[in-house]
């Protein structure tokens, strides 16, 4: 039998490896929709290679299930064709295994895993001005809550699933959902053209960023504008570190992403970047991951050197993106 103290060594053993694989930035994977090459492509950040997949006409978002097992990339479809399809992705063998049709619930496009249950995922149907939610064991629609404004775009989930939230760029808002417990959901002006979007993960604030060049901080208890932050020029995407200790948008307009401090709110520093779209952020908080448009790659960002560390070559308009751990065999 071990004794208590090389039970404890190995217990720190232990700990530290999961640490370290948490925190390597060439460990896991990466999940890109390409708009306009009809294709997803998929990561490998231990060899900096990407699988194409193909998943059908406008790609628009790209998300990884917690675990890092199962994609999921929203068909958004080309003009004139609305898509209404998920292009479900298993991650070990780089493959479609499915395609969910969403129905009547056209143009699907922001979406989102719920914590703690990799078969229910939540999506906007921007042309029926809905959110929908998802059972991808059936395959099936389970229910929809209307969002109440036009142009229903990106959501964004706290931390516990209690709390989610859509921007909505033809209704120059944000509608705040509430889910646990359940009650209906509020609107909130926010301003024109709002598209880019990212809660805390305590639920209690919503960001929201207008392509016209600010940030509205939204309070979700009293449902106004705590704040709003300006200078830039088309905030076009948000992201929230886990820890909710930092924000970074991806500033279309002025080819570079701002990294905001979430409790000051003032913006803490910027990196000049072609055309950046897509960001997510890895679950320790230390690497961004970031389409940009001008040489169609996926950058990987160090956050704590503040730096692009390298590029790696994806398809044609990359835009959603999504990191994943690594995958358990």
């Amino acid at each position: 039998m071990l004794k208590p103290a090389c039970i404890a060594a190995l217990l720190l053993i232990s700990a530290s490896v999961s640490s370290a694989r948490m925190s390597d930035p060439r460990s896991g994977f990466v999940l890109v929709a390409n708009q306009q090459s009809a294709s997803a492509s998929l990561i490998n950040l231990r060899t900096d290679t990407a699988v194409v997949i193909p998943v059908g006409e406008g790609p628009h978002e790209a998300v990884i299930s917690p675990s890092g097992r199962t994609g999921i990339v929203t068909i958004y479809g080309i003009a004139g064709k609305p898509g209404n399809q998920l292009a479900v992705i298993d991650i070990m063998t780089a493959k479609v295994t499915k395609m969910i049709s969403l129905g009547e619930y056209t143009r699907p496009h922001g979406a989102n895993f719920f914590p703690r249950d990799e078969l229910k995922v939540v999506v906007t149907s921007e042309s029926t001005k809905n959110l929908v939610f998802v059972d991808l064991a059936k395959g099936v629609v389970e229910r929809v809550i209307p969002s109440g404004a036009a142009g229903t775009h990106m959501v964004a989930l706290s931390a516990d699933g209690s709390v989610a939230a859509t921007s909505n760029i033809t209704g120059g808002s944000t509608t705040v959902f509430f889910l646990n417990p359940a009650k209906e959901p509020e609107i909130i002006p926010t301003s024109p053209q709002t598209e880019g979007i990212a809660i805390t993960p305590d639920g209690k604030e919503v960001w929201a960023a207008t392509n016209t060049g600010a940030i509205n901080v939204v309070n979700v208890q009293t449902h106004r504008i705590d704040k709003t932050i300006s200078g830039f020029g088309q905030p076009y995407r948000l992201a929230m570190s886990p820890d909710g200790k930092c924000a970074i948008a991806c500033d279309a307009k002025s080819d570079k992403i701002v990294v905001i401090d979430v409790a000051t709110r003032q913006i803490s520093w910027t990196l000049d970047l072609g055309q950046p779209r897509g960001v997510n952020i890895s679950p320790d908080g230390k690497t961004a991951f970031v389409t940009l448009a001008a040489d169609e790659t996926m950058g990987v960002i160090d956050l704590e050197a503040r730096k692009l560390t390298r590029k790696i070559k994806v398809g044609k308009s990359p835009d959603g993106v999504w990191f994943g751990r690594a995958r358990r065999m």
